[in-house]
């Protein structure tokens, strides 16, 4: 029992440091690689990029150095053992040698060797008897001993040539053996001729070497590269850093998702790329975006023309109607390195607060209007409260029917020739705002609308007279020298609307005719200005129909709109 005991105790004695050693050496691996893996991470996206390729490049490089330097050596190996062999086999074959050898003549051996040992690469040339016995050796106290290395029977007994390696006098070598013959065939003796290992390997060395160069030249070309390449992919990335580009993904996916406006990525190619919820919504599609994504715009909006009309130009609050319902859109290009990447289209309804906000401005002009009428008939109710007043009844009541009259007839040909009740409210408000800021709105006796056509609603015809008018206005304020007239031209009759608003005032100069229509251009210098031709014209252009902008004489401008009754006459 105390034998089995002590047994134990010295089995766990050798055991145990051993054991603890692994446990120590296991738990350290983790511990470095955890280092090394922190340390990694650490470093920026590029020189990680950096990292990883010269880390691989190396080991392709060290993996194909070695491969080299195997098949290099090997095929080193084979050509020497090739050439020893033959060296030996043309020796051996020699009649002088045959005949030296059997009669053990050694002078007339070392005089038929010495020359050919000089001119051959060879470490050596050994010549033996049949017994093994040198007869003739580099070294002159080698001769009459056994030849090294017991690689020599094959040649003696079986008269076989071979290739051999073994450690002889001079050292580890590679060897070609070849038996001394004579014409019977018998066995007189053995020629080995060497080269040492030393040798061979001062020759693989040489070719390495010169392998050795091209090698580097490709690893710096390979270190130049994949420096070169973590520059194009950090370039690629913006200068981010992976966690801080998909941080910023995700904050645009929130941000694209959160928005109250539709939003529509599309390519160059005018392919969806990507569609938030609200533009899914506000066009009434039930697909999911995952479908959506990849189809033509034209596919899913019925509105091409604002997607491909002049595509080098960006576009910014413009009335269209997709899908059949109005939105205001504005469309975005998007480059990168000054090459078109797509477009990106926002839009709203038509009916958001934006269009309402223009909408209400359109309802404080009804306001203006309407004080306006009231300034004139206070004025007017005054003047006749005074007259009474003075009891000169018979200027009062002239008054009264010079006025009445003179409104009179207007009202009539207002109720006569427009037949449309909310434009001949504008155009009586209008007046009489005219009235109060000391102007004259004159009707062109041609004017009659019975209809207007249906592409409009009443408030954005009401929208167009009405900035129309308003502009005209403030243009001929601006004039002190032009007559105080503005002239009215409407007429619905013919297949199209003609609107001609006339003015004498300033004017607009040649270079602003081509920007007065962009939102927020304007020729007035006070502010809240901008907005209203911009509305005119996408109401037009809405409508199927064009502007045109001509000078008055001697002062003003002329505005002319055609708008016609249907889409079809004006497409035909």
């Amino acid at each position: 029992m105390t034998s089995e005991i002590s047994k134990t105790v010295g089995r766990f004695s050798v055991i145990g440091p051993e054991k603890r050693e692994n446990d120590l050496l296991m738990s350290i691996r983790p511990m470095f690689t955890r280092k090394i893996t922190h340390w990694f991470a650490r470093r920026s996206f590029q020189n990680r990029i950096f990292l990883l390729i010269l880390f691989t490049s190396t080991i392709v490089m060290l993996a194909m150095s070695w491969y080299l330097t195997s098949i290099t050596e090997e095929r080193l190996h084979y050509q020497v053992g090739q050439r020893a062999l033959i060296q030996a086999m043309q020796i051996s074959a020699m009649p002088e040698l045959v005949e030296a050898v059997e009669k053990h003549d050694l002078a007339r051996i070392k005089a038929l060797i010495d020359p050919m040992r000089s001119f051959s690469d060879a470490t050596y040339i050994t010549v033996g008897d049949a017994k093994g016995q040198r007869l003739y050796h580099v070294n002159p106290d080698e001769i009459g001993k056994y030849m090294e290395g017991g690689d020599s029977d094959d040649a003696l007994y079986n008269a076989k040539s071979y290739v051999s390696v073994r450690k002889g006098s001079l050292g580890s070598s590679l060897r070609g053996k070849s038996p001394i013959q004579d014409s019977t065939g018998k066995v007189l003796g053995i020629v080995s001729v060497g080269y040492t290992i030393e040798q061979l390997e001062n020759w693989l060395s040489l070719q390495i070497g010169s392998l050795m160069i091209p090698m580097a030249i490709m690893l710096l070309l390979l270190l130049y590269c994949a420096r070169r390449f973590s520059l194009h992919i950090k370039k690629q990335m913006l200068n981010m850093e992976p966690q801080q580009l998909s941080q910023l993904l995700i904050q645009q996916s929130v941000l694209f998702e959160s928005v109250f406006e539709g939003l529509i990525a599309i390519d160059s190619h005018y392919k969806i790329t990507a569609i938030n919820q609200t533009a899914r919504r506000l066009l009434n599609l039930s697909q999911p975006e995952t479908i959506l994504i990849g189809k033509s715009i034209s596919s899913v909006i019925s509105q091409e023309t604002f997607f491909y009309d002049a595509p080098q130009e960006n576009k910014k609050d413009e009335i269209v109607t997709f899908n059949q319902i109005k939105v205001i859109a504005s469309r975005m290009a998007v480059t990168l390195n000054s090459e078109p990447q797509g477009w990106v289209i926002s839009f709203r309804s038509k009916d958001d607060i934006n269009t309402l906000s223009l909408q209400l401005s359109q309802v404080q002009q009804y306001a203006d209007n309407l004080r306006a009428v009231q300034h004139e008939h206070r004025n007017l109710i005054s003047t006749i409260a005074g007259l009474l007043f003075l009891k000169r009844y018979d200027n009062a009541l002239d008054l009264i029917q010079q006025q009445s009259e003179s409104h009179q007839k207007v009202l009539d040909f207002i109720a006569r020739n427009f037949k449309v009740n909310h434009l001949a409210g504008l155009l009586i408000g209008k007046y009489y705002r005219a009235k109060e800021l000391g102007l004259e709105l004159v009707f062109d006796p041609s004017c009659y609308v019975d209809t207007l056509p249906s592409s409009l609603s009443h408030n954005e015809w009401i929208s167009i007279v009405g900035n129309l008018l308003d502009n005209a206005y403030n243009a001929t304020l601006r004039q002190p020298a032009g007559s105080k007239q503005i002239e009215c031209l409407i007429n619905s009759e013919g297949g199209e609307v003609i609107i001609e608003i006339a003015d004498q005032g300033c004017g607009i100069d040649e270079p602003m005719r081509d920007r007065i229509f962009e939102r927020g251009v304007t020729s007035s210098d006070s502010g809240d200005h901008g907005i209203g031709l911009w509305l005119v014209r996408s109401y037009v252009e809405q409508a199927g129909g064009n502007i045109v902008v001509d000078d008055n004489i001697p002062f003003g401008a002329i505005f002319t709109l055609y708008i016609p009754l249907t889409r079809d006459e004006h497409h035909g």
